[in-house]
């Protein structure tokens, strides 16, 4: 908020005196120079190590990143390889073919020099090799039987999967280390033509594969590769592994406990990481491991000493930093003097800019709060002269009615502005209906809508859940703060929808509720936009200037959306309209609706709004109703016509008010002329029910549903209409039930206490008055059981306040007195108030200046809970 108290600098108040200004700017001056020097240091030795950990960090990530890339490699280097294979053994299954010509084929397709293909007899274990023995030419014979490679648990993948492979062997042609890629095959037998079994080898040297392991010479200058498989047997084993197997190389030059050797082992043969081991001399290096996929348990490891990864390079950020700070101790003195007396000229115009925003501030206010001001004080005077004309009394009373409400929506505003600029701003959340909450906004909407004959629409989309968790007070203000400015600046005759959907939220527990409201008003201008959540900011146009408002709507509402998380968006161009988004992600409360169902029940819904209309079909048909939509009433008619002659008559149907053509009303008129059945017939409509209920009744409607159509609302309305519970929708309240209740009121204003009092007394209601919360608690420790109903209670009274006689209240020794329902009734209106009235035990909240429906309905709300 803007305070009353600022002020021009006053220089007298500054440091006086030339020696001593002196004095203070060179004991600033070292001072600055010592702290800056010493930052610097201690951000030289912070920096340097964190940047060393992160260079090192991301290395590591580099270098295990790489590895994998290389597992990538290899394994599409062996599908390559296993596929070439299946290719020919799919070519010679598909021939009648001896081993040698199937050996003559495999030679024809030119392999590749490095690589043979062996042909091996299944039983014999003797076969031919496409290329012949080293230092031969025409032995191309070749023996498996003592190589222990073909046959049961010889392959690391049975044959049939992605790769069959052999473990690492001595090519027996050329005495090579390789690795066989193999298929199994059918050749002709060349004596018998019978069919015989074989195995057809694809064999590469290993080397072929080391050949495409390469890491960028550039970073890494000493990285080996080896493969493994699932013991830790060396299938390709580079020159810096030792032993016979990895496991046993890491054993025998460094010294894990059993346990952590064994954890180690599982986790190289489960997955992609990296740790640290010594080697044969001694020294530390990182081991990268990532599993071979498709082989069914075999591991690539890569070496690379630490030193490689641990490379230091120039931090220029660092030594920019530090000429940087080097530079501005040389500079300080200077900017410092510049400095000094700038800031006299900046306090000078921070006053001045103060001072006329306290003024523009106190000229808006004291504009808006005198023109309602001046309606009342002038209204009064006119009714004390003309008490005797009941109409022009009314009409004032009603003026004034109007005039008192927009002047406590500008304190609201102003005090709900000065919150959130102190950041006192709170939630209070507790579980509330959206239902409750939606029908709220129609009901408020009303009375506006209605003189401005503005077209209103309210569609509702997926809403599943009634009961949320959350700020209902300020849900409440940001949802009614948009609707009416949009009904308050479109001209009467235009339109005013409203779309509330709700979608799946990413927060887990919560829905996101999609408000959108959009209007054909005047729209607003690209650079009021720009400013439009500053407070008491207002679009500039000459039809805006009848329009009361205070400019802080926007403003609140946006930091109460930000409260809550969520987002506010606005799409608006001038002559043609706004609209507003505001997305929030809500918790669903616990309690939740029981479960309704309306089986085997056929209604028909005709409505001209189609979005409107398929989520009315979609909702009835989730509770278990067979629904039809009608796009207007003739369409309907002819459908209720249609069903009548085939003796399905629908059992309920619900028709929109407003349709083009034919009416709502106008269509019951019509079905009840042409059928003789007597169907239970609702208007549903956004507008007023009192409008067209005469109208409504005379047609033979059966009675209302409201707009919006949620889930709850439409179930107990059909229910109800079909149990034959339908009650009088716009039915005169006498208050009967209210009646010889005795309610004690604690308030210590004398003017509050006869408004109350007299506002009971037209209900038929006894009231006692407790000057302070001392007297209250007195009169209710002293009281006989059941003298009073409940008690209203003010918050700030002398003596004792209204939360501490609460808290006396509730610690009474009389069950009767202890529990009795107590409501606060205090100006005390923030969400804040109304969590600390509960907190010291109230059972609710009603905010002054008093609402007389806001009465009724809470006395009801208790007495209902007394019940239960």
């Amino acid at each position: 908020m803007i305070s009353a108290g600022y002020a021009c600098p006053d220089t007298d108040s500054l440091p006086g005196g030339t020696a001593e200004m002196s004095r203070l700017k060179t004991s600033w001056v070292v001072m600055a120079n010592v702290a800056l020097i010493t930052a610097l240091l201690v951000f030289v030795a912070l920096f340097s190590e964190h940047e060393r950990k992160e260079n090192y960090r991301h290395q590591v990530e580099h270098y295990v990143n790489t590895t994998v890339a290389m597992e990538r490699v290899t394994e599409n280097y062996m599908l390559g390889e296993q596929e070439v294979c299946d290719n020919w053994a799919q070519y010679i299954n598909s021939q009648d073919l001896t081993l040698e010509e199937a050996a003559a084929f495999v030679r024809a397709t030119h392999v590749r020099e490095a690589i043979s293909a062996h042909l091996i007899d299944a039983e014999t274990l003797e076969g031919c090799s496409t290329r012949p023995k080293l230092n031969t030419k025409d032995d191309y014979a070749v023996s498996y039987a003592r190589l222990d490679l073909i046959g049961d648990g010889a392959w690391i993948a049975d044959l049939g999967t992605a790769i069959s492979i052999s473990r690492t062997y001595t090519n027996p042609m050329n005495g090579e280390q390789s690795l066989a890629f193999c298929n199994r095959i059918t050749v002709r037998d060349a004596e018998t033509a019978g069919k015989r079994p074989a195995y057809l080898l694809r064999v590469v040297p290993t080397s072929e594969l080391v050949k495409k392991w390469v890491f960028p010479q550039e970073t890494y200058k000493h990285e080996e590769f080896s493969m493994i498989d699932a013991e830790g047997n060396y299938i390709i084993r580079g020159r810096s592994f030792k032993n016979a197997s990895f496991f046993e190389f890491y054993k025998s030059y460094n010294q894990p406990g059993v346990e952590a050797q064994r954890q180690l082992f599982e986790k190289i043969l489960s997955g992609t990481d990296s740790f640290i081991m010594l080697n044969s001399k001694g020294q530390e290096c990182i081991i990268a491991h990532t599993p071979v996929i498709s082989t069914g348990g075999w591991v690539l490891l890569s070496f690379a000493p630490v030193a490689d990864l641990s490379s230091e390079t120039v931090n220029w950020l660092l030594l920019g930093v530090m000429s940087a700070g080097l530079l501005l101790l040389l500079v300080m003195d200077f900017l410092y003097l510049n400095s000094f007396n700038k800031k006299l000229q900046v306090m000078a115009k921070e006053a001045e800019s103060a001072n006329r925003a306290k003024t523009d501030f106190l000229s808006t206010m004291s504009h808006d709060i005198r023109t309602p001001m001046n309606a009342i004080i002038g209204l009064t005077t006119l009714t004390e002269k003309n008490l005797g004309d009941r109409e022009a009394v009314g009409e004032n009373l009603r003026k004034i009615s109007l005039a008192s409400n927009h002047l406590l929506t500008l304190v609201n505003d102003i005090l709900d502005i000065s919150k959130v600029e102190s950041g006192k701003l709170s939630l209070t959340p507790l579980t509330f209906s959206i239902v409750e909450t939606a029908e709220n906004l129609v009901n408020l909407s009303q009375p506006m809508v209605k003189e401005k004959n503005i077209d209103f629409s309210f569609r509702i989309n997926h809403m599943m859940h009634e009961y949320l968790y959350a700020d209902q007070l300020r849900l409440n203000q940001i949802y009614i703060n948009i609707l009416s400015n949009a009904i308050k600046y479109t001209e009467p005759g235009g339109r005013v929808s409203v779309d509330l959907r709700e979608e799946n939220s990413e927060k887990k527990g919560c829905v996101r509720l999609i408000y959108i409201v959009a209007d054909t008003g005047m729209g607003m201008s690209p650079e009021f936009m720009k400013k439009m959540y500053q407070p008491f900011s207002r679009q500039t146009d000459s039809r805006v200037n009848s329009i009361q408002g205070t400019g802080l709507g926007l403003a609140i509402t946006r930091q109460m959306v930000e409260l809550m998380n969520g987002t506010i968006e606005c799409q608006s161009e001038v002559g043609k309209g706004t609209t507003f988004t505001i997305t929030l992600d809500i918790p669903i409360a616990e309690k939740q609706p029981e479960e309704m169902r309306l089986d085997g029940i056929s209604v028909l819904i005709a409505d001209d709004d189609p979005i409107l209309l398929e989520t009315a079909v979609e909702t009835l048909e989730s509770l278990g109703a067979a629904a039809d939509g009608a796009k207007n009433g003739s369409e309907a008619l002819e459908m209720i016509r249609s069903r009548h002659s085939a003796g399905k008559d629908y059992d309920v149907i619900i028709l929109d008010w407003r349709m083009p053509g034919m009416d709502g009303v106008e269509t019951i008129r019509r079905i009840r002329e042409d059928t003789d059945a007597r169907i239970p017939v609702l208007l549903t409509s956004a507008y007023d029910w009192s409008d067209i209920e005469e109208k409504a009744k005379e047609a033979g409607s059966d009675g209302f549903i409201a707009k919006p159509l949620f889930r709850s609302r439409l179930y107990e309305r059909i229910n109800g209409l079909l149990r034959n519970e339908t009650k009088p929708v716009a039915e005169e309240d006498n208050y009967a039930d209210l009646a010889g209740m005795n309610i004690l009121v604690a308030e210590d204003n004398d003017i509050n206490w006869e408004i109350i009092s007299a506002m009971l007394g037209m209900f038929g209601i006894d009231s006692e008055r407790a000057e302070n919360g001392r007297i209250c608690v007195d009169k209710m420790a002293k009281a006989a059981e059941n003298s009073y109903d409940l008690i209203f209670m003010d918050v700030q009274m002398p003596e004792m306040n209204g939360l501490d006689a609460t808290r006396n209240i509730r610690k009474l020794e009389n069950k009767w007195a202890a529990s009795i329902p107590i409501i606060a009734m205090t100006a005390n209106a923030f969400s804040e108030d109304i969590a600390e009235c509960r907190k010291a035990g109230m059972d609710g909240h009603i905010a002054k200046p008093v609402d007389l429906k806001l009465v009724v309905n809470e006395i009801r709300r208790i007495k209902e809970e007394r019940k239960k």
